[in-house]
Formats: C-alpha cells, structure tokens, sequence
C-alpha cells in the first residue's frame, strides 16, 4: 500500500524515516521531505504496465479482426469468419420485462437505495479511546434477469438466423426510472423485502436490441442442421460481437 506519513519538526523526521526503512524492508524511498515519505513499490508499476499492454494488445486484436473482414450480404455469407450489416428480426420475438418491449435480447435489473449512520470506537494519538459516527450509503442489486432468442439478420437481398448465445452484446437501454414505494412499479416489477437500512427508492434499468433494429454482427458462420443454409453462432476460437 502506497501510503504518506505526516510529521512535525526535525526529530519525528528522523525518527520516522528510520522506522519506515525498517518496515518497507528493500522497497525503495524515494520521497522524504517536511510532509512525510512515499514508499516505492517498483512491481506495481510493472504490472500496471504489462496490463495496459494486454489490453491494448487485445483491443488492436479485435479492431484487425474487423478491418480485415469484408461486410457481406446476408444471401452471401459463407462459411467461416463473417460480417453482416441488416436490421434484427424475429417471427417469435421475446418480450422485455420492464418496457415490455418486443426485442430478440434483454437484460434488466433493480437496485435499492440504503443509507445508514455508523458508530465506531478508535484510539486518538494519544491512546485515548474516542467515538464517532459516520454515514454510509450506497446501492445494492436486489433482482435480475434477462432472455434471448435466435433471430435473422435482414438486409436488402434476404436473411441470415443468429443465434447471440456467448456473443458480446452492445444493446440499447429501452427503460430507466427511479421511484419510492408510492409508484405501482416498486413492487409491481421488484421483489417484496427490503434491503437492511432501505430508504425505499429503487432504481430500474434494462438493455435489448429491440425489434427492427439496425445491427452490426460478426461472427463466425457454419450450416444449419434443419435447412440447406448458414447461421452466425459462437465459437470458443472465434469472437462473436452484435
């Protein structure tokens, strides 16, 4: 933990930076001045550094993969790594839970609202004990849930099926509202407890790709089993995105 250790005069200087060499033990110190001394931790800049490069790496991945694959029409789609531009459509679509709203996917969740005051005992620098209250407050998931369906892509010369299962998803946010427990949609669409320390507000959100739709999918492309045509799916070795 990087942390800075205030001092007071000469004295609590020196004795400070002798304790501190004995406790950050062949870590490095690179600040010591009249507001304290930084210990250097040199491995947590290295492993911030071969993070950024994984993700740059990963994302510099997925940008080739699209530049290098040609947008196809739906009636030429052939089998291997595909992508296909059209519009989301489904003969028995599913219906969103919280807009209600026919899509091919969608995911929704609630959230609740808590707030309390915490009393806590501690011992002052002079080894006295004290007490002090604090306010806490936050939000926590009390439900979700989401569905999907197999759906066909369409453009101007036909339909492809795609089949989201394991796809990266971008969709839409159809619904969001926050409302007390006066409004029918508190517990209408939410569970019937509360929380510990709710203040009874809750907060409803949900994502979908809504019917008609424009879509961009890429993924891999393979035969069906019950015609003679292709379908986009997931791939363990191939990413799939919509």
């Amino acid at each position: 933990t990087l942390a800075t250790w205030p001092i007071e005069g000469g004295r609590e200087l020196d004795v400070l930076t002798e304790v501190c060499r004995e406790r950050v033990g062949r870590f490095r110190v690179i600040g010591v001045g009249s507001e304290g001394i930084v210990p250097y931790f040199p491995w947590v800049g290295g492993a911030l550094a071969l993070l950024c490069l994984w993700a740059a790496l990963r994302a510099n991945r997925r940008r080739r993969w699209v530049d290098d694959t040609p947008t196809s029409k739906t009636t030429g789609v052939f089998i291997g790594l595909v992508e296909v531009k059209g519009t989301a459509e489904s003969e028995r679509p599913v219906l969103s839970h919280l807009a209600e709203q026919p899509c091919v996917c969608y995911s929704w969740s609630v959230q609740e609202h808590w707030s309390r005051t915490v009393t806590e005992t501690y011992t002052d620098d002079k080894g006295k004990t004290q007490t002090r209250t604090r306010h806490e407050s936050g939000w926590t998931t009390v439900a979700t849930g989401g569905e999907q369906t197999s759906f066909y892509l369409k453009d101007d010369l036909g339909v492809v099926q795609v089949r989201p299962e394991g796809a990266k998803i971008e969709p839409v946010t159809v619904f969001s509202r926050t409302c007390g427990r006066a409004y029918p949609l508190y517990y209408g669409k939410g569970p019937v407890n509360a929380v510990a320390d709710s203040d009874h507000e809750r907060s409803f959100t949900e994502t979908a790709i809504p019917l008609h739709t424009p879509q961009y999918v890429m993924g891999k492309a393979r035969e069906r089993e019950d015609v003679v045509a292709a379908e986009i799916a997931g791939d363990p070795k191939c990413p799939m995105f919509l």
